[in-house]
This record gives structure tokens, C-alpha cells and sequence, in this order.
């Protein structure tokens, strides 16, 4: 049986597809969805814990990187903490799998594991002086001293132990390898003198000889 119908042409075959493509549209989002574009955009942040060798921390992240690192008695301390730190909306969600990896091989030493940081908010000449700090072997310790000549200000010694008191990633950028140049260990963020002091020891070296 035969039609004398017209068949349509491709161009109208593809205004239909559209506008089928377009009803579709009223369908709500996935309830995940507005946030995790967000995070990848880097306008607001997911948190997760993670083991490390002084505990249990929290990792605030975006899709530029790992943005915030910190001890809390509760997801809720971190969580009030962190969004007033860095000005976004924060919420849990899980670590992505590499990023996760990542961490894990850096806090065991692989200084060939890559992590990307979110350093916004911080000024230049801190951004100079988590750099600098990337840059200590596990088992190494370097003077405050180091770091300001290093990046071309050998008087900003002060300003360099405030750069890094306001560290917002410790652990990955491991200000605890940064000590006085008397020898001793100074303060650390992530509980004072003691925490560095593991730290240092678990990393094979020495604090006591300082």
C-alpha cells in the first residue's frame, strides 16, 4: 500500500528532534546536580574526612583544587569555619576518587604526587611562600630565614612565620618542615608545637636535635 503523503524533508526532520529535545525541558534537574556544577566551577565547596598520621582532618575542595585543610571537633565547626575562611557555600560530599589517591600518596611522602590547590584570597607574596614551602623533603627542615631569601625578601622573616600561620592547606603545603633558626619548632595550625614535633618524627626526622 502506497501513501501520496510527503515525507519530511531532513530540515524539518531536525526542527522536530529540537523541539522534541525542548519539552523535554520542564523535567527537574538531579537533586545533586546544581551543587556539584558549583564545585566544579569553583564557586562553592564539598568537605570529606581524611586520615592522616595526626588523625582524622577535613578536606574542604573545588574544581580547582583542595581549598582548605583543618582539625574540627565536629563536621559542623569545620564547616562553619571553613565558609567564613573562604567566602563560599560549603557542604559535604565526597572526595573524588584521584583527588582522594592524591592526598593519600602525598601525605606518605610521594613528592611526585600532584595536587592542585585553590589559593585564592591569598595575597602574592603568601602564594610565594606556600610555594617555596612545597619544595621541603619529607625529613627536611628548612629556617623561616630560608624561605624569605629564597623568594627575594630576606627581611620579611616575620611576615614569612605569618604567611604561613595562615597556611590554608597544611600537610600538603608542609609548613610543619619550617622551624626557627634557633632550632626550635615554632608554632603549627594544626595543633602547636607537639603536632609538629609527630610530624617531623614520623617522617624520619630528627626534632629533638634541632
Amino acid at each position: 500500500m502506497t501513501t501520496n503523503e510527503p515525507r519530511p524533508s531532513p530540515r524539518r526532520a531536525r526542527l522536530d528532534d529540537v523541539e522534541t529535545a525542548l519539552a523535554e525541558l520542564h523535567r527537574p534537574a538531579p537533586p545533586h546536580l546544581p551543587s556539584a556544577v558549583l564545585r566544579a566551577l569553583g564557586l562553592a565547596d564539598g568537605y570529606d574526612r581524611l586520615p592522616t598520621p595526626i588523625g582524622t582532618v577535613f578536606v574542604a575542595w573545588n574544581g580547582r583544587g583542595v581549598s582548605w585543610i583543618a582539625r574540627a571537633a565536629t563536621p559542623g565547626a569545620f564547616e562553619a569555619d571553613a565558609r567564613s575562611a573562604l567566602g563560599r557555600p560549603l557542604a559535604p560530599a565526597p572526595l573524588p576518587t584521584d583527588l582522594r589517591r592524591r592526598l593519600e600518596r602525598r601525605l606518605a611522602g610521594d613528592r611526585r604526587a600532584r595536587v592542585p590547590l585553590d589559593l585564592r584570597g591569598r595575597t602574592p607574596f603568601e602564594r610565594a611562600v606556600l610555594t617555596k614551602a612545597l619544595e621541603i623533603p619529607p625529613g627536611e627542615v628548612r629556617p623561616y630565614a630560608w624561605i624569605a631569601a629564597e623568594i627575594g625578601r630576606p627581611k620579611a622573616v616575620r611576615a614569612v612565620g605569618t604567611a604561613l600561620a595562615r597556611n590554608p592547606v597544611p600537610l600538603v603545603v608542609p609548613c610543619h618542615r619550617v622551624v626557627r633558626a634557633d632550632g626550635h619548632l615554632g608554632a603549627y595550625s594544626l595543633g602547636g608545637p607537639e603536632t609538629k614535633r609527630r610530624l617531623l618524627a614520623a617522617e624520619g626526622a630528627d626534632p629533638d636535635g634541632l
